[in-house]
């Protein structure tokens, strides 16, 4: 499953420390908008908060034991680890952004739960967490902008306890948004990474200064699971934003009812709609047998 720094990194002429600054860059910068997007009202908002929802939805189904131990990787503003720390988790929050964790440690101690929670800069590709230290560990809007898949996968399942959980989230390459698009259809993407390097080596194109988002299959993203010993228990997408041919065209509340309408169908289980949206959630679980054993995470 080990793939190419070129490969992981949507074809981009880099190596893994140089993807992993830009990307922190690019964050760091942006960091108060991704708190601001939690409450904003624009469709393109909404697609986020209804990850998380669905994400947080998910983790309750679980059912599990109170002041179990969580890890939230790239825990960006904290909204997410706060709502886990209301619940009753104890969370170590990761994030490899210093302007995403200040902001995390402003809400939890808004919210009265910095108790639970602990932070702390960190790399998903090399956490600094004891194997099996986790019942619970989340990683969500992070795949898209690593160097190694891969990798990152091995060590979240190496700090997941055996029987342990993973919700874990992944754009989805196959979405209506893309596929309806002839900029952007899947299939034309190699073709289009080869042409960009062929400008910039020529110097007719700039090298790019943003981190690429990286893209996966349903198919791809679920073997990456299973090469990491972690086995899909549930799998859902969300988000289909207008098409990009009307986007100019609509006003924001004909977006969101298109969007509603499709999410309906996708969680009825219409065909092919179903794994059409712009989002991708998996909820897996570790293979192995629990050993009965505490959790061993860091929050005392």
């Amino acid at each position: 499953m080990q793939q190419g720094v070129d490969d992981e990194i949507e074809g981009l002429r880099l190596s893994g420390g140089e993807h992993q600054n830009l990307v922190n860059a690019s964050f760091q910068s942006a960091a108060r908008y991704w708190r601001e997007i939690y409450e904003r009202d624009d469709m393109h908002a909404q697609v986020y908060q209804r990850r998380q929802a669905r994400v947080l939805r998910l983790i309750d189904e679980l059912g599990l034991p109170p002041y179990s131990h969580a890890l939230e990787i790239g825990c960006g503003a904290g909204l997410t680890t706060v709502a886990l720390a209301q619940r009753g988790y104890r969370v170590n929050a990761v994030d490899a952004v210093p302007a995403m964790l200040d902001l995390a440690r402003q809400e939890a101690a808004k919210a009265g739960v910095e108790d639970r929670i602990a932070t702390s800069l960190g790399d998903v590709h090399h956490l600094a967490f004891r194997d099996n230290s986790f019942s619970l560990v989340l990683a969500i809007g992070v795949a898209s902008w690593l160097h190694s898949l891969d990798t990152a996968m091995q060590e979240l399942s190496r700090v997941l306890r055996p029987q342990g959980y993973i919700v874990i989230t992944a754009a989805n390459r196959w979405c209506l948004h893309h596929i309806l698009s002839p900029r952007s259809f899947p299939g034309f993407q190699p073709i289009r990474w080869k042409m960009r390097n062929v400008l910039e080596q020529f110097g007719l194109l700039k090298p790019a200064t943003e981190p690429r988002h990286r893209m996966y299959s349903i198919t791809e993203f679920d073997a990456f699971l299973s090469a990491a010993r972690l086995e899909k228990m549930e799998g859902m997408t969300i988000g289909f934003e207008p098409f990009p041919f009307l986007n100019h065209l609509l006003p924001q509340s004909v977006g969101t009812k298109i969007d509603q309408t499709f999410q309906r169908l996708a969680d009825r289980g219409l065909p092919l709609i179903r794994y059409a949206g712009v989002g991708y959630i998996a909820l897996a679980k570790k293979c192995g047998r629990a050993d009965g054993a505490e959790d061993a995470g860091d929050i005392a």
